[in-house]
Order: C-alpha cells, then sequence, then structure tokens
C-alpha cells in the first residue's frame, strides 16, 4: 500500500519540478527580451565627428547629391526656420536600387551639417511580444530629441512601414509599431527640436499609404544606378586603393559595367585584384576586370563534359547569336562571345553590352534584338537541319516572346492598338488580336534573323569554326573575321525592307 503512495508522490514531485523548470525557462527568456527591449535600445548614436564621410565620397549620384544639400540648409539653418515660423521637413525617404548609396548619403548628410546621428534597422522594431517596438520607437526619439537638431536614419524602412492593406504578414504588433512611428514623424512633444528621419527602401510600393502622405516624409529623392561618367567616378575611387595597377582605360570598363551599382562596382575592383593574385602577379590588369565581369555578370567557368557534336552545337549557336547582333540594327556591340560552360547551366554565352548608356529604345532595335534570340535556334538548323535542332534555345525563345509582348501589350507596338493593355480588361477576341499581333512581330524578327545568317553565311561558319578552335573570342578578334566591308554584302535597310 505504501508503495503505491511513494510512487504517486514521485510522480507528482516530478510533475511539479517540470513545469517548475518550463516556468523558469519561460521567466528567463521573457526577462532577457523584454528587459532588453524596454531598458536598452539597439542602435548605437553615431557623432558627425566620428565619421569622415562626406558629399565628396558619394560618387555616381550627382542628382541625389543636390537634392541631399536641401536637407542639410535645413539642419544647419533651423534656428532661422523657427525664426520666421517655416517648418524643416521631417521625413526624407531614399528610394532605389541596391547598393546605389543611401546609406552613404544619409551619414554625410549628417556629417555635412554635423549633427548627431542615429542609425537602425527597420527589422529591428519587429519582435514577438506586443508593444517591444513601440517601445523602441519611443525610446530611440527620445534619444533624438536630447539634441537641438538630429538625424534619424532606418534603413530597410519597408520592414517597418509596409503597407497595413492586405499584409499577410503583419499583425497587431506590426500595426502598434506603426502607429507609434506615425505619432513620432508628426513631431508630438519636439519641443522646438529639429529631427529629420531618413528612411532608406528599395520597395517604396510596399509602404503604407499614411506614411507617405504629405507632412510626414516630405521629401522622396531617388538615388538611383550610376551613369557612364559616374561609373568611372565610382572606378577610379576604388582604383586608388590598389597599390599596383596596369594601364586601364577607366571608360571602356565602364562601358561594360552598365546597371551596375556602386556597390558591385567596388566589388569588381576588389574581385579583379583577387584574380591577380590568383594568377601570382603583383599588378591588376584589364585582363583581371574582365574577368571579374564576366564571373560577376554571367557567372563562373564550370568543369563539364562536353560531347565533340554538343562542343559544335553551341558554337553554331553562340555564333548565329553573334552574326546577327552583328549585322542588325542591334543597339549593343558584341564584347564576347564563348563556347566554355559558364554559370548553374549556360554551355556557352554571347555577351554584348551597349555602345553608351541608353535609356529608350526604337521599334527595329528592339525586333534586332529578338532578331539576335533567333540566331542560336536558326544557325543550328542551317548546320545540322530542322531535325536536329536542340533544347538549347529555350530561354533564348522565352526572352524574345517576352519582349514581344512587352512591345504589344506595354509599348502600342500592334497595327491599331497604340496604347498599353496589360491591366486593361479586354474582350476575347481583342486578346486574340493582341497575340496575333505578337505573333508577327516574332515572324518579322525571325525572318531578319535568317535572311542575316543566309546572307553572312561565310563569317557564321568561319565564326563556327574559330570558336571550336579558340573557345573564347572577343568583339575584336570577331570583327577580324567578319570583315564586314565586303561588297556581296547587302545593306542592314535592305535586310529589313526584306525581311518586311
Amino acid at each position: 500500500m505504501w508503495q503505491d503512495w511513494l510512487w504517486t508522490m514521485l510522480g507528482l514531485l516530478g510533475t511539479l519540478l517540470f513545469v517548475t523548470l518550463n516556468a523558469l525557462v519561460f521567466a528567463v527568456v521573457y526577462v532577457k527580451v523584454m528587459g532588453n527591449s524596454f531598458g536598452k535600445a539597439s542602435f548605437k548614436p553615431t557623432k558627425s565627428n566620428n565619421d569622415n564621410v562626406k558629399f565628396a565620397d558619394v560618387l555616381g549620384v550627382d542628382e541625389a547629391k543636390r537634392e541631399a544639400e536641401e536637407v542639410v540648409d535645413f539642419l544647419r539653418k533651423a534656428a532661422d526656420l523657427h525664426a520666421i515660423g517655416a517648418k524643416a521637413p521631417k521625413g526624407v525617404l531614399l528610394v532605389g536600387p541596391p547598393g546605389t548609396g543611401k546609406t552613404l548619403l544619409a551619414k554625410a548628410i549628417a556629417n555635412e551639417a554635423g549633427v548627431p546621428f542615429f542609425s537602425i534597422s527597420g527589422a529591428d522594431f519587429n519582435e514577438v511580444f506586443v508593444g517591444v517596438g513601440a517601445s523602441r520607437l519611443r525610446k530611440l526619439y527620445a534619444e533624438a530629441r536630447k539634441h537641438k537638431t538630429a538625424i534619424v536614419f532606418i534603413d530597410e524602412i519597408d520592414a517597418l512601414g509596409r503597407s497595413r492593406v492586405n499584409n499577410q504578414f503583419g499583425g497587431q504588433e506590426h500595426n502598434n509599431t506603426l502607429n507609434a512611428f506615425l505619432v513620432e514623424l508628426d513631431g508630438f512633444g519636439r519641443d522646438g527640436c529639429t529631427v529629420i528621419t531618413i528612411g532608406a527602401t528599395n520597395f517604396e510600393e510596399s509602404l503604407d499609404a499614411a506614411m507617405l502622405r504629405p507632412g510626414r516624409f516630405d521629401r522622396k529623392v531617388y538615388v538611383g544606378l550610376p551613369s557612364l561618367e559616374g561609373r568611372m567616378a565610382i572606378l577610379e575611387h576604388y582604383l586608388k586603393r590598389l597599390k599596383k595597377v596596369g594601364t586601364l582605360d577607366t571608360r571602356q570598363l565602364a562601358a561594360a559595367t552598365p546597371m551596375m551599382s556602386g556597390a558591385e562596382l567596388a566589388t569588381l575592383v576588389n574581385e579583379a585584384s583577387i584574380m591577380a593574385v590568383r594568377a601570382n602577379r603583383q599588378i591588376v590588369t584589364m585582363e583581371d576586370f574582365t574577368t571579374a565581369i564576366e564571373r560577376m555578370g554571367i557567372g563562373q567557368v564550370q568543369a563539364k563534359t562536353i560531347s565533340p557534336h554538343e562542343r559544335e552545337v553551341i558554337a553554331w549557336h553562340e555564333a548565329g547569336h553573334a552574326v546577327v547582333g552583328h549585322f542588325s540594327k542591334s543597339a549593343k556591340q558584341l564584347h564576347k562571345v564563348s563556347i566554355i560552360p559558364t554559370g548553374r547551366a549556360a554551355l556557352g554565352f554571347t555577351w554584348s553590352v551597349h555602345r553608351e548608356d541608353r535609356h529608350l529604345a526604337s521599334r527595329e532595335e528592339l525586333i534586332a534584338e529578338i532578331a539576335v534570340f533567333y540566331g542560336g535556334r536558326l544557325a543550328e538548323e542551317m548546320a545540322f537541319g530542322d531535325g536536329a535542332v536542340t533544347v538549347g534555345a529555350g530561354s533564348d525563345l522565352k526572352r524574345a516572346t517576352q519582349l514581344a509582348e512587352a512591345m504589344v501589350w506595354d509599348f502600342g507596338y500592334a497595327p491599331g492598338f497604340p496604347g498599353a493593355y496589360r491591366e486593361a480588361t479586354l474582350s476575347d477576341a481583342t486578346k486574340r488580336q493582341l497575340d496575333e499581333a505578337v505573333s508577327l512581330l516574332l515572324d518579322e524578327a525571325r525572318a531578319i534573323a535568317r535572311t542575316i545568317l543566309t546572307t553572312r553565311e561565310n563569317e557564321l561558319a568561319r565564326l563556327a569554326k574559330a570558336l571550336l578552335e579558340h573557345e573564347t573570342l572577343d568583339g575584336a578578334e570577331v570583327d577580324a573575321l567578319f570583315e564586314p566591308n565586303r561588297p556581296q554584302a547587302p545593306r542592314v535597310e535592305e535586310l529589313q525592307d526584306h525581311a518586311a
């Protein structure tokens, strides 16, 4: 009898001990999280004189710098603004692609103005416990308001201010934190202080409408990708950090890096120096930069076993792209063509770059680009017959179709449909007509590619043979093979007219 009683007591004690230990663990975690949230703010104030970043260090975004200079004037002349009853903007939103220098620009504003700089990430306000994020916000702005003028910089502000409409990942904590942020932007309890909030985001469309209304974020600065001249300045800035550099044409290097951000250009310079070290050289050369660009844009060379027949197919395929691109009205210039496998899936590549920074494209240039996509498949047909073409052109055909659809549905290049119809409500008959217009554009581009390849069959075969022998050719080497001034070659305008 007493044995049963003993086992019962031991079971109760074990259950009690288990519950106690769980409660203790929960209490320790809760106190740690809540204590860290309410007792400390997860940011470190940085005085401007502790950081040497100035406007001169922010390169490639001259337009954004000019707008940022206005913010500096507001901070420097805060007393004058208050004296006449004017107000400095409460918020400045920096919008742009990743790596363009938004954080660097915010630091430069604080340093140029000579005011304290408080930096924090929007993700630091996202917590499980209700009230934690709002408490951190109040703590942050309370610290900033201890100074007469200050800047609060919130990086990735979309993590804090994403829209509350159809927000599947929000909840009560996110709403409370965002509401607390809106209150701080409204400036209650400022007591004459000038605290400007600078937010940085890559996704302006994801922000809550209440945050973007006038009176909160009054300034919106777009920090875009650098132009050709901007890329030259950025490259020259980072090249100064290298101890030994060979003869480099920074304009040529900048032209070969379109659509690269400042951060990507910094990585490019570092990658090029790594390439030089791997080659046991003490000087960084243009060849190292070319290899680094290829690795960043196309991918690293892969050790894949290619059969002799597949290697020949790839050579004709890439030669087809190169020939059509060279002899059509393409806005791009051939930089390199190779049959060496790179990246995850590419068995070869034809790399072309714009001769200059481009923001607009004409209809004939877009048609020429689609024709280039078709060049690989058509070259395979010419060399091996219709029944022997491979699946290697799958991505080319997909990109060609996407571009043709954009020309019809977005750019108004369909006969009789001079408008954008992507978001419009259309009848089935209209959709069929638009789809037919897409097919006509594809047929037109395909005809141009076929005409070029047929007329330039000698150059096509010569290039394919050279690729099989050398594997990789640059633009100058390909130009030497093409001999574009041969008398039997028709003009590009004649090819366009014939295809039409």
